[in-house]
């Protein structure tokens, strides 16, 4: 008999496994980024598994996951953006896709792990041992720094969105992953995207990125939506983040609201510039353009994107209109 074990680097659980079945040991990478994906595989067949398979989704999660997210302004609570609700589907799905081209039965761990639902390219999450949030977590951080540690060195930053989607960080053109990797980079370097909760459990959320994405786009829509319609999409948002986090990601109910969203992102189109300081991204500018292919365009300076095709073009918008 063989077993699809859902590993995420509890070779513990593995090696029980492995007494009793042929265990295939799948890890679906989420981009995390500070993973060793050789070592990960060896230890899992040094454990006793049979097989070891990373599959590589980082691209998927970015573009079909993370990037709804964004243009649906996922912060639960209005709060902290979505982490393990928004990754766990994703990781079913190749699990599952595995286990019924094998005719095997899966086990999902419940550890953590290093490509656990909990720690990918959009954020990371962790449980804290103290509960008392009248205390520091402790050192728990590992996408973010001290809120102090660059104090002295503000990082400013321009985004361009096309459509809701961004597509140029400080005139350079990005894909969705690459855009939250690198605005996380720097603003987790100023100590933003961290958020203490303390519910039935203690956890510590990091999403630099991600929060500073959100944050762009949501002033971004503020500026070109309509009102009727900027009023009704909030509505949205929240029910779209709420089913996220339940659980439904395969509810009937999903695919219509992702619709409504990517309608809703026609105008959405423009830049944002923060600045990354103490902790905060602040809003310092922001301009609404007309969609790339009509209208108004940004003076062209350096590489262009071209959202129609999908390439580039040997220019890129400035911050400066014609």
């Amino acid at each position: 008999m063989t077993t699809v074990l859902a590993y995420a680097g509890d070779t513990a659980a593995l090696a029980r496994l492995a007494r009793e079945t042929d265990v295939v040991a799948v890890s679906v990478d989420l981009g995390a980024g500070d993973v060793d994906l050789t070592t990960l595989r060896e230890r899992a067949l040094a454990a006793g598994a049979a097989e070891a398979i990373v599959v590589d989704a980082r691209a998927e999660f970015a573009n079909e996951h993370c990037l709804p997210a964004l243009q649906a302004n996922a912060l639960l609570y209005d709060r902290y953006p979505l982490v393990g609700s928004l990754a766990r589907p994703l990781i079913e799905k190749h699990v599952t896709a595995l286990a019924r081209a094998r005719d095997a039965d899966v086990v999902w761990p419940r550890e953590q792990g290093a490509l656990s639902p909990d720690r990918t390219l959009w954020g990371r999450s962790v449980v804290v041992a103290d509960p008392d949030p009248w205390h520091g977590p402790g050192d728990v951080f590992a996408y973010t720094e001290d809120a102090a540690a660059n104090i002295d060195a503000p990082d400013e930053a321009v985004i361009t969105f096309d459509r809701g989607v961004p597509v140029a960080v400080d005139g350079e053109t990005v894909s969705v992953a690459e855009a939250v990797l690198r605005l996380g980079h720097r603003a987790g370097a100023h100590g933003i995207g961290r958020f203490d909760l303390a519910t039935d459990n203690r956890e510590i959320y990091e999403a630099p990125g991600a929060w500073v994405l959100i944050t762009a786009h949501q002033e971004l829509e503020n500026l070109t939506l309509d009102r009727d319609l900027a009023r009704f999409k909030r509505s949205v948002d929240r029910r779209w983040t709420e089913l996220v986090h339940d659980g439904l990601w395969s509810s009937p109910l999903r695919e219509p609201l992702d619709a409504f969203v990517r309608q809703s992102q026609e105008q959405v189109c423009g830049d944002v510039r923060l600045v990354f300081h103490g902790g905060a991204a602040v809003v310092t500018g922001r301009r609404g353009e007309e969609p790339a292919g009509r209208g108004r365009h940004l003076r062209p300076v350096g590489r262009r994107y071209r959202p129609l095709t999908g390439q580039e073009h040997p220019d890129h918008p400035t911050h400066r209109a014609s």
